[in-house]
């Protein structure tokens, strides 16, 4: 909350200090055209100062008719006060409101072009009414100077402000989901470890009751009863599934597959191992590694009619291997192959974009091992 507030503060900070200059000069503007129309020498002054005032109005106020047009309305504004500074010296001062405006409408280099064209303009006229001085040259060079110094200071400045406020809102927001998927991942991780461990360990428990019982209605009584534990398992496994969308959150690759493992239909008859000392791979390749995983063991869950399986993740020096075996009914390789089944394929073809391969060993009747062989990343190889 502290730093939501921060982030609304620094906006509210940078919007106010923008709203402060731009009604400074509005009343710069409103009180320079007043001094004009007092010194005025003829009613024409009055005539073109309104008009001024009217073009400046148009152009600041909401859904402004020269909104797309900036440009065309300072030309108009230039128009009007070149017309006006041939009365007298007064309505040259007006140049310097002019400079803030050439700044905030355009790039810094387009207003120093402006700013300079508007100067001389201003100087030229001046000398005419007062005569060329020091002060008639100096005056409006210096205000043109400090005009676009600080109006281009300014603008940096704003548009630097708002990259922060808008950078820390992005690490909060991105720090704010990182916080909610942890806290995902552990509520996931505890229903596995109590609820869904607790529903499986039930259904094999009525499971084996129900091998023990002659009586018939006892009998119905269990199956119910090992019917509701399995679909209430099912439901929770979405539970933890929709609140961890991959194995990887919160894991490394091990852990992941571990979780993986044990939370298929088949329970504690997947097994899983490690054999060697584990590695830190990329996130990319640990995230492909579990979806072969999760592929492979799927087949062996729908298709083998297996009663165990083993999964094993092996660290050796130059690749890492992902081995599943299980004692099901096996297939033919070949066959399964001619009729382009999209399982295994589909994990070749993920095993492959990590430059590595699959190995399928499979005889009908006696059960089916599968390899998956990854080679390290060369940065980790040569390290």
């Amino acid at each position: 909350m502290i730093y939501r507030g921060g982030v609304k503060t620094s906006q509210a900070t940078i919007a106010r200090i923008e709203r402060v200059l731009i009604w400074g000069l509005h009343l710069l503007i409103a009180v320079l055209l007043v001094l004009v129309c007092w010194r005025a020498s003829h009613w024409g002054v009055w005539v073109l100062a309104f008009g001024y005032g009217v073009v400046y109005v148009a152009g600041v106020v909401p859904n402004s008719p020269f909104k797309n047009h900036p440009m065309a309305w300072f030309l108009v504004l230039s128009l009007l006060w070149a017309s006006l500074i041939w009365d007298g010296p007064e309505p040259a001062y007006l140049v310097f409101p002019m400079f803030f405006l050439a700044v905030l409408i355009t790039t810094p280099l387009k207003s120093a072009i402006i700013i300079a064209i508007l100067t001389a303009i201003a100087v030229v006229t001046l000398a005419m009414h007062l005569g060329f001085s020091v002060g008639v040259v100096t005056g409006p060079i210096l205000g043109a100077l400090v005009a676009w110094v600080m109006g281009t200071c300014f603008q940096l400045l704003a548009q630097a402000l708002k990259e922060l406020v808008d950078a820390r809102a992005s690490a909060i927001r991105a720090s704010k989901s990182a916080g909610e998927q942890a806290e995902r991942a552990r509520i996931a991780g505890e229903i596995h470890d109590t609820v869904a461990q607790g529903l499986s360990s039930i259904q094999m428990l009525l499971h084996a009751a129900e091998k023990r019982v002659d009586d018939p209605q006892a009998l119905s009584h269990i199956r119910l009863a090992r019917q509701t534990t399995a679909d209430n398992l099912a439901e929770t496994r979405q539970i933890i599934a929709a609140l961890q969308p991959t194995p990887l959150i919160g894991a490394d690759l091990p852990v992941a597959l571990a979780r993986l493992s044990s939370t298929t239909p088949m329970g504690q008859n997947i097994t899983f191992e490690v054999d060697g000392s584990p590695r830190v791979l990329p996130d990319a390749m640990e995230a492909e590694i579990v979806r072969i995983a999760q592929t492979l063991l799927g087949n062996v869950v729908r298709h083998a009619q297996a009663d165990s399986a083993k999964m094993t993740l092996t660290y050796q020096d130059d690749q890492i291997l992902l081995d599943v075996i299980d004692n099901g009914q096996g297939f033919d390789v070949a066959e399964v192959i001619r009729k382009k089944s999209i399982g295994l394929p589909t994990a070749q073809r993920r095993a492959e974009g990590l430059g590595g391969t699959i190995i399928i060993e499979s005889t009908i009747g006696s059960g089916t091992g599968i390899s998956a062989r990854f080679p390290y990343p060369q940065k980790d190889q040569d390290k």
